[in-house]
């Protein structure tokens, strides 16, 4: 495999973890309160941590966002990876 697909293949195994992660998170919240997370409530709870945390979540997001736009760019024609990227021969 090759390394750009098995990172993004990490990527997505991560993205799909976070995700199942929330939903279950939720999920089990709203069955003991009845209500959805309040986000007041969540940032309230994490107290000093907060500012760190939205500031890794929103680089992960630049991350996720820089990662679609390589991925669409590339898929465009005559698309030539900034740096000079490895030529390969097309049969």
């Amino acid at each position: 495999m090759e390394k750009g697909a098995e990172r993004a293949t990490l990527l997505w195994y991560g993205l799909l973890v976070w995700f199942a992660a929330n939903l279950l998170s939720q999920s089990l919240y709203m069955g003991t309160y009845g209500v959805p997370y309040d986000a007041e409530t969540v940032i309230r709870a994490l107290g000093p941590y907060y500012v760190p945390i939205l500031f890794l979540e929103s680089l992960a997001w630049i991350g996720v966002g820089g990662w679609l736009l390589r991925s669409t760019l590339r898929r465009r024609p005559g698309f030539e990876p900034a740096g000079g990227g490895v030529a390969h021969a097309v049969d």
